[in-house]
């Protein structure tokens, strides 16, 4: 989705950078348009790893071949201690061809934990790039730092933020909650889609992934660190739900079965992300666990496509809504049924020092109008939010509670701006949560700002009423546990985490309309082991 009032937030970018616009029915061929004279490289798309592991990762590569060709090609790969490749620990070959796009993915395994690995793959006669890649820790690690990053809508901005964050050698893993790539044909923003048309079919959802993986920032960021992503709805549908989206957004009548575009969607990722399938007996599922020895267990969430039930329609406004009605029906899922279980199991089965849960949409409310949850008087502001899905999310609360679950921190993704608030079932309660003495509290929750999707800053008197709350303080009034806001620039969220606190800091890029190599830290948090709240560190 987009800001925190969804597509109504979107609004134009300055036009800079624009690239050479490619026929669509060219990048579906993937015949690139950026390739040198000469003889040809096949991996014009790069390396990436992803989903680290103690024993083994995933890596990925693409071929780009002679548009026509028919024979599987036959690619080699070798990891290594060294960035030159002398002391080669793992090698192999495999084979790719048109029905999985060409693309290459190998489960690298035998590997140690916790250790820096190289890579690279050979075919055609030509060797690509190495990469950098490292395997998850076990035992008991002094430390763990994760990048946050979500929503990289290519027409919106440059991907600088990626950039900086591949200049970084402090990071174990990217996690990505969703909104990787955008399926829109918006055309008139800081540099065009490709290709331009919304995408329905495989090869649109494959040409729009093959156009994004050649930017550089992309690629750079890909090659230095291990991606853990999931989907949100962009890399379906504006408003994806479990058999739908939006009808805005999707008219079967012009689109076609929403099941088609669905299956599409996910095939395309699948091929062009280096994820593995925690159960290949059920490919729609990606939500899984991965484990940073004692210290970390990060639980990825998928809140879109799986289990959700249709987002409901606001009762008070467009979107706004009492937690009345559809809304306060208990039977709604936004996780399922299967995978809400398997949740609520891994929160209270953990015996890490630390819950980090990734989740694409905010978990915490958001409203306009704020009451108790007994009033029945709070107005909320976004259905797709687990606003939305209010006996869901009280179904979590319970857990946290009653089965004294602590050191919980969720990061979440989506809204374009980043915000960070204390996790409380009844924030404007007096009775229930203190915000002075976060006393009240069951967990924190970080939203990371977007890689692009921002888009530049605009003027304030351009901006509609609700972007306008969200770029100010007065969105605290009714929401006291929301302790910071920071609307119209991109970025990412870094945590750094030990057996004592999670630091969480936010780095911003000044802009997204041209290039640029500086990024700043904007806010900084700490969360104490033991206590669920946020503490400012530039007031420490």
């Amino acid at each position: 989705m987009a800001e925190l009032n969804r597509r109504q937030l979107l609004k134009s970018a300055v036009a800079a950078g624009i690239v050479p616009l490619v026929p669509a029915e060219q990048l579906a061929q993937h015949e690139d348009p950026q390739r040198p004279a000469g003889r040809p490289t096949p991996f014009l798309h790069g390396v990436a790893s992803g989903d680290p592991l103690p024993d083994r990762v995933i890596l990925w590569t693409r071929l780009t071949l002679p548009a026509g060709r028919t024979e599987r090609a036959r690619a080699t790969w070798v990891v290594a201690k060294d960035p030159e490749l002398r002391h080669v620990v793992r090698e192999g070959s495999t084979y790719t061809d048109a029905s999985r796009d060409w693309t290459v993915k190998v489960d690298a395994d035998r590997l140690k934990h916790g250790t820096t690995y190289y890579y690279a793959f050979s075919a055609e006669g030509a060797r690509s790039e190495v990469g950098r890649t490292r395997t998850a820790v076990v035992g008991s690690p002094d430390a763990v730092r994760l990048a946050v990053v979500t929503c990289g809508d290519y027409t919106r901005g440059l991907f600088n933020a990626y950039g900086r964050l591949a200049e970084r050698d402090d990071i174990d893993a990217v996690v990505h909650l969703g909104d990787y790539i955008y399926e829109g044909d918006k055309q008139d923003k800081v540099r065009p889609h490709i290709p331009a048309v919304e995408l329905r079919t495989l090869a649109e959802y494959r040409g729009r992934y093959a156009s994004y993986r050649l930017d550089a920032n992309l690629a750079k960021m890909h090659r230095r660190h291990p991606m853990i992503w999931v989907w949100d709805d962009h890399e379906t549908c504006d408003g994806t739900w479990r058999d739908g989206a939006d009808p805005k957004n999707h008219d079967p009548a012009e689109d076609g079965p929403f099941s088609a575009r669905k299956l599409a969607a996910r095939q395309a990722a699948f091929e062009w992300l280096p994820i593995r399938l925690p159960d290949p007996r059920n490919p729609e599922r990606i939500y899984r666990n991965f484990a940073f020895g004692n210290l970390v267990d990060l639980i990825m969430l998928d809140t879109r496509r799986i289990g959700r039930d249709r987002q409901g329609e606001g009762n008070v406004g467009e979107d706004a809504f009492t937690m009345t009605g559809v809304f306060a029906d208990p039977a709604r899922q936004i996780l399922g049924k299967e995978q809400e279980r398997w949740f609520l199991d891994s929160l209270r089965k953990s015996k890490a020092a630390w819950r980090i849960v990734g989740n694409q949409v905010m978990f915490s409310q958001l409203k306009a109008v704020g009451a108790t949850n007994a009033s029945n008087a709070s107005v909320y502001t976004n259905p797709d939010q687990w606003d939305g899905y209010g006996p869901a999310r009280d179904r979590v609360f319970d857990v946290l509670e009653n089965k004294h679950v602590d050191d919980v921190v969720i990061v979440t993704g989506d809204v374009h701006a980043s915000l960070a608030l204390e996790v409380t079932r009844d924030p404007n309660n007096p009775a229930a949560y203190d915000p002075a003495t976060s006393k009240g509290a069951v967990a924190v929750e970080f939203v990371a700002p977007s890689i692009s999707s921002a888009g530049d800053p605009e003027p304030e008197d351009e901006r509609r009423p609700a972007e306008r709350l969200v770029a100010t303080t007065e969105a605290a009034v009714p929401n006291p546990h929301l302790k910071y806001v920071r609307s119209g620039l991109n970025g990412y969220l870094l945590l750094d985490i030990n057996r004592k606190r999670v630091e969480a800091e936010y780095w911003l890029v000044p802009f997204v309309g041209q290039p640029t190599d500086q990024e700043a830290l904007d806010r900084s948090f700490t969360v104490p082991r033991g206590r669920a709240a946020l503490v400012d560190r530039a007031a420490n």
